[in-house]
């Protein structure tokens, strides 16, 4: 699948993240830290909750239902968290963003 636009850049403030659900049926978070914009799975991969209802520092996001965490550039598991959460390729033309879920952030 090819990317798919998400929102603009003003719909997700800086050091936030915002959940959204694509077209594709795709549910995924954006997150913002300063210009750069970073997407993942939207579902804890440990329990069905949305990780946009957990906490971002600007470097990790922390499920707030048994606290694993993530580093969003990379999806690797930090803290308690036993795996990665996958985290997808983000490309920002103008003021719109795009993710492709099918394509793995480098």
């Amino acid at each position: 699948m090819a990317r798919q636009f998400v929102c603009n850049r003003g719909d997700v403030e800086p050091s936030e993240m915002s959940g959204f659900d694509l077209s594709s049926g795709a549910r995924i978070v954006v997150l913002r830290v300063e210009d750069r914009f970073y997407a993942c799975n939207r579902v804890c991969p440990h329990q069905e909750v949305n990780l946009d209802e957990g906490i971002f520092d600007g470097e990790v996001l922390t499920c707030t239902q048994h606290l694993w965490q993530w580093n969003v550039a990379t999806g690797e598991p930090v803290g308690l968290a036993e795996c990665p959460l996958n985290v997808y390729k983000v490309e920002v033309e103008g003021d719109a963003v795009f993710v492709d879920p099918d394509t793995p952030a480098q």
